[in-house]
């Protein structure tokens, strides 16, 4: 059995290094979210009525939101997620429970469209005097979260987003070397290795 440098608790942090890795993209992650929420929470007010286009563009927001705020907590193929226990963030029971949210409906609707969470309505209808039947699907274009709910999430994403940075600033003081990385998507590499 080899030394594995990755399995190795990284000095002043109790992180492997995949897990450094996964925090450093995490940050990557929740800013995207919190973007994404913020396009979402500007152009939508929750008084009106929109048209289906207008509904569709909020829910790519949303879908945007959820997928990007779970990513972090997904386990990877590696098996790793953001381990908030090493980066000592605590979660209060009402983010616990959002989160759970978050996660499950990108588990059942956002990234997988179960079968059980969907929603629809098809039918037909005659054209050219009944010569042919025009098939027309309905789908529900609301947003999955309540007003109230986006705005705890703007919350809970402000303060991961700070607690990984106070994170990483003191990483920064203590052992910059840690932080001095460049990382690229393996399968950008495969095609140099063939050449």
């Amino acid at each position: 059995m080899g030394f594995d440098p990755s399995n190795i608790l990284l000095g002043i942090m109790k992180l492997t290094e995949q897990q450094l890795v996964r925090a450093i993209y995490s940050s990557w992650d929740f800013q995207q979210a919190l973007s994404a929420l913020t396009f979402l929470l500007q152009d939508c007010d929750f008084d009106e009525k929109y048209d289906k286009v207008s509904l569709r563009r909020f829910r790519c927001y949303e879908s945007t939101l959820i997928i990007s705020m779970a990513r972090p907590f997904e386990t990877t193929r590696s098996g790793t997620t953001i381990g908030l226990r090493a980066l000592d963030i605590k979660l209060t029971s009402n983010e616990k429970a959002l989160l759970k949210k978050i996660t499950d409906l990108r588990g059942t609707i956002v990234a997988h469209s179960a079968e059980e969470a969907m929603h629809f309505r098809s039918s037909t209808f005659p054209v050219l005097d009944g010569e042919f039947n025009f098939p027309h699907f309905q789908f529900n274009e609301g947003l999955h979260l309540e007003k109230s709910e986006l705005l705890e999430l703007e919350i809970f994403l402000r303060k991961l987003k700070g607690s990984l940075a106070e994170f990483f600033f003191d990483v920064a003081q203590k052992q910059p070397e840690l932080l001095a990385k460049y990382r690229e998507p393996q399968s950008l590499n495969i095609g140099s290795e063939n050449a």
